[in-house]
């Protein structure tokens, strides 16, 4: 298969401008409008041909012409380059087709990643069951040096702090004024 390169008539060490001038003189030569109006007389498959070669030439140009892509497509006519692993990949899918080969990766990947979840889920559960768990409310005060506070009101009957119940009668007529008070100072132990 032939490279841009051939298209071109270059070599692989020609200069931007080289190419160029390659590419100007193959158009003039190949363009479909050029090339009919030179000599009328030349038949619709000619013509055809002669715009297969142009765009062949104009893809040529598009890739050697910008540095970042020619030297992307030199790396992957080289014999180290994509190539070679696109040839290796080939042979290795060849060889699975006729039943030599053993698990891809994209074959394997779902079981991998369902195993990966199992075990992560049953070792975070696992650790869970044999660390003792801390109220949230001691942790907050290791952290922090402060307890967490709650809305209540003081109960005068009770001479607790309650949380406020709009629906209890005795709240209602009593209508007390809210403080912060520390959860744990709360009636029903500082639980949610």
């Amino acid at each position: 298969m032939p490279t841009h390169y051939d298209t071109l008539g270059v070599s692989q060490s020609a200069s931007t401008d080289e190419i160029k001038r390659a590419y100007r003189k193959l158009c003039m030569q190949y363009h479909p409008d050029v090339a009919s109006s030179s000599s009328s007389s030349k038949t619709s498959t000619t013509q055809s041909k002669n715009a297969e070669t142009f765009k062949r030439i104009s893809e040529a140009y598009s890739i050697l012409g910008n540095e970042n892509k020619r030297r992307r497509y030199n790396f992957d006519i080289s014999e180290s380059g994509i190539g070679e692993l696109r040839k290796k990949a080939a042979a290795a899918a060849k060889a699975r087709a006729a039943g030599g080969g053993g698990n891809s990766f994209a074959a394997t990947l779902p079981r991998n990643v369902l195993i990966g979840g199992i075990l992560g889920v049953a070792g975070v559960t696992f650790i869970r069951s044999i660390m003792p768990e801390k109220e949230n409310d001691d942790v907050h005060h290791e952290h922090t040096g402060k307890k967490r506070l709650v809305e209540a009101w003081m109960n005068p009957n009770t001479n607790r702090w309650e949380k406020p119940r709009p629906w209890d009668q005795e709240y209602q007529r009593l209508q007390p004024v809210l403080q912060f008070v520390p959860r744990d100072q709360v009636d029903g132990g500082g639980k949610r």
